[in-house]
């Protein structure tokens, strides 16, 4: 005979746990009037996978978390490319800021929502003290770094001192990282995952790392595909390696015919999706989180993507999306935050997020 207070009590278990999961988006950027106007301009279009190219606001990222019926997501800060070669205006660092400034606006609109990585080019002079300002000050909790736009070669000395300064930096005092690890060469590879591993992962204690695309740039070409190998092959022989501190997301991997960029971003095949499962099952699913990389894809259409083209069981796919990192990532529950009264207080007297930028291009 069915037990019927039983089925309540699991019925209602299984309310409970549904209700403590939380649908992240790990990778969405989030940008000013301003920054959009320069990024059309890198783009070369006003449009990004027919995505229209516009200020990201918290509004903006709200509405599409809610249209994809996730909580909340990590919003990044385009920042860094205000300190691109060719980028950068007479007034770069003050850019900078203002940019980070903005992000840190909109996150205070919803922070439990919002959770902000603000962003630097690391081989700058001013790096380490714009960390600084953005932990301290805007209370912003996390950094992004993008090797590909900021040019950094782990095989150039010089840029390597500046990577383990600014890793070590951000560990010490407790500030994730999310890494846009690939640079633009033709010989990146294997050699560059290596010295990651081996001469800055290993050598930085207390580090907390996401690192975006599975290691690439979106796509998985067989640069991506000997990135996330060789971290696999590296943690199986390196007992320096705490996994559970090294997050793949999986933003941009899946490539539609909407998202192909011809001669960079090819159409994924069924047969790539089954290797990109087995390296998602080696790695740990724990260890795996959704990104959208927005404005790339909207959240809605990367899971619906996702759930249609990846061959993850249900449950695999419900764990992505629901994998809560934060506490690894943070080292509590709590995250800091912006306070918005106080942020609007203090920029009186700094830089204003809303005035222009140096940068002037395409006049």
């Amino acid at each position: 005979m069915i037990d019927v207070n039983e089925l309540l009590e699991e019925s209602a278990n299984n309310t409970e746990e549904s209700q403590k999961k939380l649908y992240t988006d790990y990778h969405m950027h989030l940008m000013s009037k301003q920054m959009a106007d320069i990024f059309k301009v890198l783009n070369g279009s006003d449009q990004f996978n027919e995505n229209p190219i516009e200020e990201f606001s918290a509004e903006r990222i709200l509405t599409l978390l809610d249209h994809g019926r996730l909580n909340r997501a990590f919003v990044l800060s385009g920042a860094y490319m205000l300190g691109m070669d060719g980028i950068e205006g007479p007034d770069e660092y003050n850019d900078v800021k203002k940019e980070n400034n903005y992000l840190a606006i909109q996150c205070a609109k919803d922070p439990e929502r919002l959770i902000g990585f603000f962003s630097v080019n690391p081989l700058k002079s001013y790096a380490i003290k714009e960390v600084d300002r953005c932990y301290d000050r805007l209370r912003l909790p996390g950094l992004k770094l993008h090797f590909t736009n900021s040019k950094v070669d782990l095989n150039n000395p010089e840029h390597l001192a500046k990577i383990q300064e600014i890793f070590s930096h951000a560990a010490k005092r407790g500030i994730p990282i999310l890494l846009h690890f690939r640079r633009n060469s033709p010989e990146f590879g294997k050699k560059d995952v290596e010295i990651l591993i081996n001469e800055v992962i290993v050598k930085t204690p207390g580090l907390k790392l996401q690192i975006a695309h599975l290691g690439g740039w979106g796509g998985f070409d067989e640069t991506t595909e000997e990135v996330i190998s060789t971290f696999i092959e590296e943690y199986e022989k390196s007992k320096g390696m705490d996994k559970s501190s090294i997050i793949f997301d999986l933003s941009g991997v899946i490539v539609t015919q909407k998202e192909e960029i011809k001669g960079m971003l090819d159409i994924t095949s069924e047969e790539q999706h089954k290797r990109i499962i087995d390296y998602i099952r080696e790695w740990g699913i724990e260890n795996i989180v959704f990104g959208s990389d927005w404005p790339y894809s909207s959240p809605a259409d990367y899971i619906s993507n996702s759930k249609r083209l990846l061959p993850l069981k249900e449950a695999e796919i419900e764990k992505i999306l629901t994998n809560d990192i934060c506490i690894r990532m943070f080292g509590s529950s709590e995250i800091r935050h912006p306070d918005l009264k106080q942020l609007l207080m203090s920029l009186k007297e700094g830089i204003d997020y809303n005035a222009s930028l140096s940068v002037k291009l395409g006049e």
